[in-house]
C-alpha cells in the first residue's frame, strides 16, 4: 500500500507541473517566439526566410526526383512538396526534443521554471515555423491549379495528433539526451538513416507490387501521412489514425512514468 502511494503522489507532482506549465503559458510562448526572432534578428525577411528556403528547396528537388523516378511533375511536386513540409516539423520535433533540457541549461539554473514549460516551447516554436513552411505550399498549389478540398481541413487534427504525440517524445528524449549526452548523436543519426526509408521523396508504389506494406513498420511514415494525405490526396486511411493512436498512447505509457520519477532531477543533469 505505501508503494501504490508513493507512486500516485509521485504522478501527482508530474501532472502539478504541467498544470504549473500551461498557467505559466504565457512565458513558454513568448520564449518560444523569440527564439525565432532571434534566428533571424536583423534580416530583412524575418521568419518569412524559413518559408522562402521550403520554397527553394522544393523547386530545386521537385523536377529532379520527378525525372529520376519517371514520375509526372504535375503530381509528383505537390506530394514531394507536402513530404518534405511535414517531414520538416516531425524530424525538427525529434531533434529539438533532445535539446529540450540541455540547449536550456542556463534558464533551468537561473528560473524557477516548470520542466515541461521547455517542452511546450519547443512544441509552439516549430508549430509557427510550420505553419511559415505551408506558406511555401501556396506558389506550389497556384502553379499547378490545385482546388482547395474539403479534406484539407482535416490537417487541423492531423497537426493536433503530431503535437499530442511529440509532447511525450520531447520529455523522454529531454531527459534522456540529458543524463546520457551520447544519445542526441545516436537519435541524430538513426534519424538521418530514417529520413531515406520513409516515403518522402519517393512514393512506396515504387518498391513494387506486395512490397509497399513493409513501409507501413516504420514508425514515423503514418505521422508524415497524417499530414500529408489531407492536402495531396484525401481522407487518410484508418490504419494511419489507428497507427498515430496507438504510438502516442504508448509514448505516454512510457515517458509520463519516467518524467514523473525525473523531473526533479533534471536541473542536476544539465
Amino acid at each position: 500500500m505505501p508503494a501504490v502511494s508513493h507512486s500516485s503522489g509521485t504522478l501527482g507532482s508530474a501532472w502539478q507541473d504541467l498544470r504549473r506549465a500551461w498557467a505559466r503559458r504565457e512565458v513558454w510562448m513568448t520564449l518560444g517566439w523569440q527564439d525565432i526572432k532571434q534566428r533571424y534578428r536583423r534580416s530583412m525577411l524575418g521568419p518569412l526566410w524559413i518559408t522562402l528556403t521550403m520554397l527553394i528547396t522544393i523547386c530545386g528537388l521537385g523536377p529532379l526526383y520527378g525525372l529520376l523516378f519517371k514520375l509526372p511533375v504535375a503530381d509528383f511536386i505537390p506530394y514531394l512538396a507536402m513530404g518534405i513540409i511535414s517531414w520538416g516539423l516531425i524530424s525538427n520535433l525529434i531533434l529539438e526534443g533532445c535539446q529540450a533540457y540541455v540547449g536550456a541549461e542556463r534558464l533551468i539554473r537561473s528560473v524557477n521554471l516548470p520542466m515541461s514549460s521547455y517542452v511546450l516551447q519547443l512544441l509552439y516554436r516549430n508549430l509557427i515555423i510550420y505553419g511559415h513552411n505551408l506558406l511555401a505550399y501556396v506558389p506550389v498549389m497556384l502553379y499547378f491549379h490545385l482546388v482547395p478540398r474539403w479534406s484539407w481541413l482535416l490537417l487541423l487534427p492531423g497537426v493536433a495528433l503530431v503535437m499530442l504525440a511529440a509532447f511525450p517524445a520531447g520529455l523522454l528524449l529531454g531527459m534522456f539526451c540529458a543524463r546520457f549526452r551520447d544519445m542526441q548523436q545516436i537519435v541524430s543519426s538513426s534519424l538521418q538513416l530514417v529520413f531515406f526509408m520513409t516515403p518522402v521523396f519517393w512514393k512506396p508504389q515504387l518498391l513494387g507490387p506486395g512490397r509497399e506494406a513493409w513501409v507501413r513498420l516504420n514508425p514515423l511514415y503514418p505521422f508524415v501521412e497524417i499530414l500529408r494525405d489531407p492536402i495531396y490526396q484525401g481522407v487518410p486511411p484508418g490504419w494511419v489514425y489507428a497507427a498515430v493512436l496507438l504510438m502516442t498512447a504508448l509514448l505516454y505509457a512510457v515517458a509520463w512514468p519516467l518524467f514523473a520519477r525525473s523531473h526533479r532531477r533534471i536541473a542536476f543533469w544539465v
